[in-house]
């Protein structure tokens, strides 16, 4: 699937609502932070890529850096907090501040029954979803509660705030990742510190082509939800975007839905 970066000219030129701002996207490599982190980088900011696929971030690094935007690409696993405190590292030593952390990294696990998920497969996705998120937060906070200010962004999902069936272990960790989210907003946002999380439903993206068996099964379920189809990750970078920027300046501690009206019906 073509996205924007390879044909600009495909979607109006956004606000520069972001200027002056450093930008650090974690699970940049596809899908919906590759699509924020081109957003970010067209509204204004100095963009940090950071995945653990560091072919896929340095060519997009080298995409953004070839349409004028200043980019940095940090290869990291967020699962080691030793990579999480080098990714802040860097930008600080490059860019001088981190003004905004996108902490999206994370991973479906295996969606199964209840009983049949193992020690393993609680493993596999609470690593990256919660500890991940952990770790990122944490290194990111250090560093703009120095600076004095800054606002981070997770990403949930709409199964933070409801369940699925056979999806026990993700749904925990999106449950997880808006407790770390709401906790922190009260300790940080009297400091300075914004946060909050998107909560995306049913997006275009090669993690929602992984949990469903099919891609009929996939689009079957889109076109009967409320929307009447899945989300495009450039949609959810737009509202990261949003949430990113002084026009959320009074936002805190707040997971918001973009899952095209699915957890309301």
């Amino acid at each position: 699937m073509s996205t924007d970066l390879e044909n600009p000219a495909s979607t109006p030129t956004p606000p520069r609502t972001l200027d002056r701002k450093v930008a650090v996207v974690t699970g940049a490599s596809s899908g919906i932070g590759r699509a924020t982190a081109i957003e970010l980088a067209r509204r204004g900011a100095a963009v940090v890529v950071s995945a653990r696929r560091a072919d896929k971030i340095d060519a997009l690094a080298d995409s953004l850096a070839t349409e004028g935007h200043d980019v940095l690409s940090v290869p990291a696993d967020v699962v080691q907090a030793s990579d999480i405190e080098h990714l802040i590292e860097a930008t600080v030593e490059r860019f001088g501040r981190v003004d905004i952390a996108f902490n999206n990294a994370g991973t479906e696990g295996v969606f199964a029954p209840f009983e049949e998920q193992t020690d393993e497969t609680f493993d596999l996705v609470f690593g990256p979803n919660v500890r991940g998120v952990f770790n990122a937060m944490r290194f990111a906070a250090k560093a703009m509660l120095a600076q004095g200010g800054g606002v981070i962004i997770n990403n949930a999902s709409m199964g933070g705030v409801i369940g699925f069936e056979n999806a026990a272990l993700y749904v925990a960790t999106k449950h997880a990742v808006l407790g770390l989210t709401k906790t922190a907003a009260l300790e940080w946002f009297p400091r300075g510190v914004r946060v909050n999380a998107i909560c995306p439903g049913i997006i275009d993206t090669p993690l929602q082509d992984r949990i469903w068996p099919s891609a009929e099964a996939k689009d079957r379920f889109a076109a009967e939800s409320v929307a009447g189809r899945a989300g495009t990750a450039e949609e959810i970078a737009r509202a990261v975007a949003f949430l990113a920027s002084d026009d959320a300046a009074f936002v805190s501690g707040h997971g918001l839905l973009a899952d095209g009206g699915y957890s309301v019906a």
